[in-house]
């Protein structure tokens, strides 16, 4: 991504989680601002988990690894590089759990003109030790 200003984009966040045979889906759509600093790109956008609980989500790419930041209700740091393992933190106001991501696949494609942009990642997660399956996140992104 080339420097220049914020450019707002819409985000369809989709993200599946296969435990042993048991799918979980979870979608939701949202705005988010992509921009560059330094030599990193950052997507942020806020998530709603519920009424009352709102987290800031900030994805950092530097070419390699992606990193994910979540700040608000839930903490969160953890970051994905493609064959290898990598720990984190999952924080919330009743625990505070060390993750554990294996990656296997990380695609990052900013949007273009009319083109969409994609962020595709695959990865084995653990939170304390406890397996809790091969997740699937797909971001879907579009300039406004």
């Amino acid at each position: 991504m080339k420097k220049q200003e914020k450019r707002h984009v819409r985000i369809l966040f989709q993200t599946k989680i296969d435990r042993h045979g048991e799918i979980e889906d979870y979608e939701f759509t949202t705005k988010g601002e992509l921009y560059h600093k330094g030599t990193q790109d950052y997507l942020r956008f806020q998530e709603v988990l519920s009424d009352q609980e709102n987290v800031q989500t900030t994805l950092k790419w530097d070419g390699r690894e992606l990193v994910l930041i979540r700040q608000g209700d839930v903490l969160m740091r953890q970051s994905f590089l493609r064959g290898i393992q990598t720990s984190g933190r999952y924080v919330t106001p009743q625990i505070s759990w060390e993750s554990v991501a294996t990656t296997e696949s990380v695609i990052v494609r900013w949007p273009q003109g009319n083109q969409k942009g994609v962020i595709h990642l695959r990865y084995h997660f653990s939170l304390q030790g406890q397996d809790t399956g091969i997740h699937d996140v797909r971001l879907t992104l579009e300039e406004e």
